[in-house]
């Protein structure tokens, strides 16, 4: 995405981006339910059977498809207002939502190391994205650089891992990809510039800047409540008591994200794309990046349908991790005391939330201490069987006492 964003030449749109991806998403569905079903008729008849037999399904499909399209634009006015360290420590709070919503909608249940196991991937996910030390940098900083931080900076670390997937709905036409390891972030989107470079230094007043950062920071709670509710609820419809088919649901969820991608584009205004097309500025890395996003998104139906959106979670913490260690080979990102704790925090998370306790780690990496409690513990039953078989031999065999009124 990074290298997409960063070619000569127009830039590509986002919004067609993200229409072209669900384009293809639909395609490949649709041929995957035809091998299916047996072919391409057998599928047109179970599609219009379905709808005809569970209209009211498809209609709500429809909730997480508007919920996914208010949460990016939460995500635009909220780090419009607020910094970007503030903005994803915010964000990631959509972890513990998800784990609220699926006690709420799924019934789940989550004991206490579970519960310590989601907070600890919050505290790893930020510290392995570099948000602590920014955080840090910001309040040791002086005060006048912290006045012109509400002009929209990228949701991103500055190593370039996993949050910038987060952009790919909400239109944004300029990416300025991985920032120098010195400069502040750059701005979230050129079109806040309107074209004029960086914005006017010019300090908002008190009053301003409090509305702001409370306007920001709802904007992020209410889009980490949108993509939780609409995850969780999609895996309610994934696993109810009908159970239709994974690629049927992945049909009727990209017709309506299709839709909604397809009033974005046309509501966005783009000079280039009247003389040069609508994929203007598509090259090798844009399709890689769009292949690379359908196949996500089929991965995480797959992984809904069989797992649940909380190891979903926990996935997308590993691969935040592997990102980065790929930009270590690939770009200039350095690993830094922060990115190593933030992965022991994740790798904490993992165990805590599998219930994988030192004792039960102990023993699956000493087979042979294992075998040998197991042996003892074995022949300890065994004894303790033994003896109480003899008891009740000895007590039915022993004759019945007498009462002393028996006797004259």
């Amino acid at each position: 995405m990074k290298l997409s964003r960063n070619v000569p030449g127009t830039p590509y749109s986002t919004r067609v981006a993200v229409l072209v991806q669900e384009g293809v998403k639909l395609l490949l569905s649709m041929g995957l339910y035809m091998h299916e079903t047996g072919g391409p008729l057998e599928a047109i008849r179970a599609i219009r059977a379905d709808l005809r037999e569970n209209a009211m399904e498809w209609v709500q499909l429809g909730i997480p498809a508007v919920l996914y399209t208010v949460q990016n634009n939460c995500l635009f006015i909220g780090l419009s207002h607020l910094d970007a360290a503030v903005a994803h420590v915010t964000y990631q709070t959509k972890i513990l939502f998800t784990a609220l919503f699926s006690i709420a909608l799924l019934g789940k249940q989550l004991g206490l190391s579970q519960w310590a196991g989601l907070s600890s991937l919050v505290l790893g996910v930020i510290s392995v994205q570099g948000i602590l030390s920014k955080l840090l940098e910001k309040y040791a900083a002086e005060p006048a650089r912290g006045s012109g931080m509400a002009g929209g900076r990228l949701l991103s670390s500055p190593y370039g891992a996993g949050p910038k997937m987060l952009f790919k709905g909400h239109g944004s036409k300029g990416h300025p990809g991985h920032p120098p390891a010195v400069p502040p972030p750059p701005l979230l989107d050129r079109q806040l510039a309107a074209g004029a470079g960086a914005p006017a230094a010019v300090p908002p007043s008190a009053h301003a800047m409090g509305s702001d950062v409370a306007l920001g920071i709802v904007a992020m709670l209410t889009a980490a409540l949108c993509t939780s509710f609409a995850s969780v609820y999609f895996e309610r419809m994934l696993k109810g008591s009908r159970k239709p088919s994974l690629w049927l649901r992945n049909i009727q969820l990209a017709i309506y994200c299709g839709l909604v991608a397809t009033a974005t584009v046309l509501q966005e205004e783009d000079a280039a794309r009247a003389s040069e097309g609508w994929l203007h500025g598509f090259g090798a890395y844009t399709w890689a990046t769009v292949m690379m996003n359908v196949a996500g998104g089929l991965l995480v139906a797959i992984t809904i349908k069989y797992a649940d959106n909380i190891v979903r979670g926990f996935a997308q913490a590993v691969a935040i991790i592997v990102s980065s260690v790929a930009s270590y080979f690939l770009f200039d990102f350095q690993i830094t005391p922060t990115f190593v704790f933030g992965v022991c925090l994740v790798g904490l998370a993992i165990l805590l939330y599998g219930n994988a306790l030192p004792i039960d780690c102990c023993t699956s990496w000493c087979p042979d201490a294992d075998a040998a409690e197991r042996k003892s513990l074995v022949g300890a039953d065994s004894a303790e069987k033994s003896s109480n078989d003899a008891h009740q031999s000895s007590s039915r065999d022993s004759p019945p006492l007498s009462r002393p009124d028996q006797h004259v």
